[in-house]
């Protein structure tokens, strides 16, 4: 398996960066289907991409080996959709001037906002990644220290709980670090599944749609709204139970699905897409909505979601053919690199 696509997991990331894009064209628009479909939703998108994450963990040949892999497959993508937004930026900058439209906002400190603030405007949905580099440093240094699986998973907890109590008493820490300790049980659970061998083809598999349906049910109900973003978060028990319960069963129906084309290859792709949907779909949906007359809408949003994802195909060919070592497709630091 190792070095091998898995279909069901590549399909299981093309449905977090759908619902991902989808929610970013309009807060709303799971609510135009089902009042509370939105924060059912939010309650495991994001959680079930640390929980592929941990899937994958491994410590490699040691810390710095471990660090070269995150920092090229995580930082400098981040780094470069930044610039990318940036460059953008400056472009519709010099098209406004062109027509006379009003001004916008181009000063370099946007290029550096990303590291100090929660919230920038060039290109928000990158937080995720800075996120997801923390984690995996954490997790890396919790597993090298504490070798009892047991003492492990309390050091876990703990750490969870620290983050909980900075989300609930609003104290942020730079660089993502709170929402990444609050993380933590999500990117620890792909890695306890893979550890007990869940990947592997089972009997008990063709029950998965099963239950999944049984579980939709409570997980509607039952979720409150939550935003890892900005720490907005529900009950303790309901922050990891729901969103356990609703990555388990979707990774349980999703183990019998075959290879399906176009799914698999955005879900393979997904950071791409994280890191450029914002060029797309804001272009197009403030076009739609000032030379169309669409208001906010289910058909707005499947509108733009669907130009949105045309439009990623091409890009998604253009980054992994011309800037490879910039979006995870070969390695920018190559082996025998350190950080000393």
């Amino acid at each position: 398996m190792a070095g091998q696509r898995i279909a069901y997991i590549d399909f299981m990331k093309c449905l977090c960066i759908m619902l991902i894009v989808m929610y970013h064209i309009d807060h709303e628009t799971f609510n135009y289907v089902a009042p509370n479909l939105n924060d059912a939703l939010q309650a495991f998108r994001l959680p079930m991409y640390y929980f592929i994450s941990g899937i994958f963990f491994k410590l490699y040949s040691g810390f710095a080996d471990f660090t070269r892999r995150k920092v090229n497959n995580i930082l400098v993508p981040f780094v470069f959709f930044v610039v990318l937004a940036y460059v953008v930026r400056v472009l519709e900058y010099g098209f406004r001037l062109l027509v006379g439209a009003d001004s916008i906002d181009i000063d370099p400190i946007r290029l550096v906002e990303p590291f100090f603030l929660r919230y920038w405007e060039v290109t928000t949905p990158l937080w995720f990644l800075l996120s997801l580099f923390w984690v995996n440093i954490i997790f890396y240094a919790l597993r090298r220290w504490i070798k009892p699986v047991g003492w492990l998973l309390a050091a876990t907890v703990l750490l969870s709980i620290l983050g909980y109590w900075l989300g609930i008493n609003k104290v942020e820490l730079p660089l993502m670090l709170d929402t990444s300790f609050v993380a933590m049980p999500y990117f620890v659970l792909g890695w306890g599944l893979n550890r007990l061998g869940a990947l592997k083809p089972s009997r008990w598999d063709r029950w998965g749609v099963i239950a999944l349906l049984l579980a939709e049910f409570p997980i509607y109900w039952l979720s409150e709204f939550t935003n890892l973003h900005f720490q907005v978060l529900p009950s303790y028990w309901k922050l990891y139970l729901l969103p356990f319960v609703a990555i388990l069963v979707l990774f349980w129906a999703c183990k019998r699905l075959p290879y399906i084309p176009v799914m698999c290859h955005f879900g393979r792709y997904s950071l791409i897409i994280l890191g450029t949907h914002p060029l797309f779909y804001l272009p197009i949906r403030f076009l739609i909505m000032t030379r169309c007359g669409m208001e906010q809408s289910l058909s707005l949003t499947l509108t733009v979601f669907i130009l949105t994802m045309l439009l990623e195909w091409p890009m998604i060919w253009l980054l992994k053919t011309y800037f490879p070592r910039f979006t995870a497709q070969q390695p920018f630091f190559k082996p025998g690199w350190t950080i000393l």
